[in-house]
């Protein structure tokens, strides 16, 4: 193989832009923009149904970039639903966070309850209302389907896509990925930042042999790939992905090593075992594999591997504002040993993620003054250049 890797492209990647003008986008009209064109017509991804194990099981979801908060709840029937997390007597906030089961959902402020299907059930001293009806008056649903265990929700009164049609060829490729794995942490951090600067760090590996030099100097490229191409990279209508090349000449620590010994390989230390992944996991089939990167537009990120995955999620809060949540999810844990394993790969998997966020402030600081008018992107990041191509389609739309 050669040492210059040529990383295979497929999709229209026409009318990409090799420069990107950014002082328009890091202002406060231009975020209006988005919230109305792109974040309230898009299919965004907010949990998990198999975090709503039983009927009455529920969380809150915050969505600033929507002004709104979402309670989730799985009904009495098994259905899950999200509605507007506020009370239809005079807006009080219904559930203040967190998550739990419950058959009903009473507002602390006046007492009206309302059913896990989002029905109005109990008005307290309802003979003091005149012409009041309690069927108009359930909790205010958002759309919501569930893809692959995934919960979506779109803001549109009438969105003009299906979650299907929002998610293309890749909604058939995952078939039973998600089931394999369960969340063993979640770390959520603000940053003064934009979404889309923070969404651009995680979704190019031309950074990773300079800003992860120290964590993980090895876990990609070597002598094969020294410049760490991506192998594959796919551009679809709204969302992309690329898989992350391993380095076959990675040389274990003595702590991965013994990490390894008691349970499986997660990043950095990957190869070993490669079991059967549904198609849209390494696409390609490339030989090195480590990872998938993969986008759903606009602000949530994937990292697919073979006993593993992490979600990432980018929620606007405003132009110079972002809470970034990242969940990560391993194989299920058959012993001590194998729970262990875990451990060590959190901690590592914990210092690679503070890196990643580490330059987001202060290239946010430097953009948003002005003295920087253009990003310049190369083939590597040809992802950047689809985020903000869809992103000019959609505001143009």
């Amino acid at each position: 193989m050669s040492a210059k890797l040529e990383t295979t492209f497929r999709g229209d990647t026409g009318q990409l832009e090799r420069r990107i003008s950014m002082r328009e986008k890091l202002t406060a009209a231009y975020f209006e923009r988005e919230r109305e064109r792109i974040f309230r017509r898009a299919w965004l991804p907010i949990g998990h149904a198999s975090h709503l194990p039983e009927p009455g099981s529920y969380f809150v979801r915050e969505l600033p970039v929507l002004k709104t908060s979402l309670l989730v709840v799985r009904g009495q029937d098994g259905k899950v639903r999200a509605f507007h997390n506020a009370c239809t007597h005079r807006g009080n906030k219904l559930v203040r966070s967190g998550a739990g089961c419950r058959k009903s959902f009473s507002c602390g402020f006046h007492g009206w309850t309302f059913s896990s299907e989002g029905e109005l059930k109990l008005v307290t001293d309802e003979h003091q209302f005149r012409d009041l009806d309690k069927g108009a008056l359930g909790l205010r649903p958002i759309h919501t389907q569930v893809w692959e265990d995934l919960v979506f929700v779109n803001g549109a009164d009438a969105p003009g896509e299906s979650l299907r049609e929002w998610l293309g060829e890749m909604f058939d490729e995952y078939g039973g990925y998600f089931e394999q794995h369960e969340r063993v942490a979640s770390l959520r951090i603000n940053v003064n930042s934009n979404w889309n600067l923070a969404v651009n760090s995680f979704t190019e590996g031309y950074h990773t042999l300079y800003l992860h030099r120290n964590s993980v100097p090895d876990y990609q490229g070597g002598k094969i790939n020294p410049d760490r191409h991506r192998p594959f990279m796919q551009l679809f209508k709204r969302h992309h992905r690329y898989s992350a090349p391993a380095n076959p000449d990675h040389r274990l620590t003595p702590a991965e090593a013994l990490v390894i010994k008691y349970g499986k390989r997660i990043i950095p230390a990957f190869g070993g075992e490669m079991p059967a992944l549904p198609p849209g996991v390494n696409p390609s089939r490339y030989e090195h594999w480590a990872f998938d990167v993969v986008q759903l537009y606009p602000n949530a990120v994937f990292l697919f591997g073979n006993n593993w995955h992490i979600e990432l999620f980018f929620g606007p809060i405003d132009v110079d504002h972002t809470e970034v949540v990242q969940d990560l999810y391993y194989y299920r844990p058959k012993n001590a040993g194998e729970r262990l394993s875990h451990q060590f790969f959190l901690s590592r998997g914990r210092q690679v993620f503070l890196e990643d966020m580490n330059t987001l402030e202060a290239q946010h600081a430097v953009l948003s003054s002005g003295i920087l008018s253009h990003l310049q992107l190369s083939q590597q990041e040809m992802s950047l250049m689809h985020h903000y191509k869809v992103s000019r389609e959609m505001l143009d739309e």
